[in-house]
């Protein structure tokens, strides 16, 4: 991979764990669809849980987990500047004056500090605006794919000798909706054949011959005309 295919792009920790939950809670609807629900133990103490609130939380915790155990790097905005002021705008804060550029956090930080409110902190310094390699994240919870349903092959068209026969007739002749052979001729062609060693009765013959025309053939052609009925006409 050149320099300049490389994914430098980095996301905050806001938007890794989004990822991450996405693609755990797609993960886990994926597997448990078709599966009979289990029911959940009745407790009037405290009310049901969400599952995808649960799929959520434990998606949240793998992340952690990945940071803490240095599999996902990331950085953040250092400070050990403690706010002595108890006026101005940044007041609220415990923390001030973090520095202007992004350093690595080692996996001791995170498992020395507390991570709250997007921030990790300790007693001594605080990290901010937390960020990781998107690339690197992915790597790790990679975009969830539905699996392909695998495409069921259509069984062997069920088929009769009779319709064998019918289709060798229509093949023999190049029957088309176009192309129409006489009944006559093709109900002796049929009369001739055999099925399964038995000679096609004529009755039979007729009948298939019939079949594998089209109605308007059968009708030689000639349009009906409706109107009134005048063989009793005076």
């Amino acid at each position: 991979m050149s320099l300049k295919s490389l994914d430098r792009a980095h996301w905050s920790y806001t938007e890794a764990r989004a990822h991450v939950q996405n693609v755990t809670v797609a993960r886990f609807l994926q597997e448990s669809a078709g599966k009979p629900p289990v029911a959940a133990p009745i407790n009037h103490w405290e009310r049901p849980r969400d599952p995808v609130a649960v799929w959520k939380g434990e998606a949240e915790e793998e992340l952690l987990i990945a940071l803490r155990d240095g599999d996902l790097l990331a950085q953040g905005r250092f400070s050990e500047t403690r706010n002595n002021s108890n006026f101005g705008p940044d007041s609220y804060k415990t923390w001030i004056l973090h520095s202007g550029y992004h350093q690595h956090i080692t996996p001791g930080q995170w498992r020395e500090g507390q991570f709250l409110n997007l921030a990790l902190s300790t007693m001594f310094w605080e990290l901010i605006e937390i960020r990781m390699p998107r690339f690197m994240v992915k790597a790790i919870w990679p975009d969830f794919v539905p699996p392909a349903v695998p495409v069921r092959m259509p069984e062997s068209l069920y088929t009769t000798p009779y319709l064998d026969v019918m289709q060798a007739a229509i093949s023999q002749f190049g029957i088309t909706a176009a192309r129409q052979e006489k009944k006559e001729f093709l109900s002796d062609w049929f009369f001739e054949q055999q099925v399964e060693g038995e000679p096609v009765s004529r009755n039979l013959a007729d009948a298939m011959a019939t079949l594998i025309r089209l109605p308007s053939a059968q009708r030689g052609g000639a349009k009906r005309v409706f109107g009134p009925d005048l063989r009793n006409a005076g």
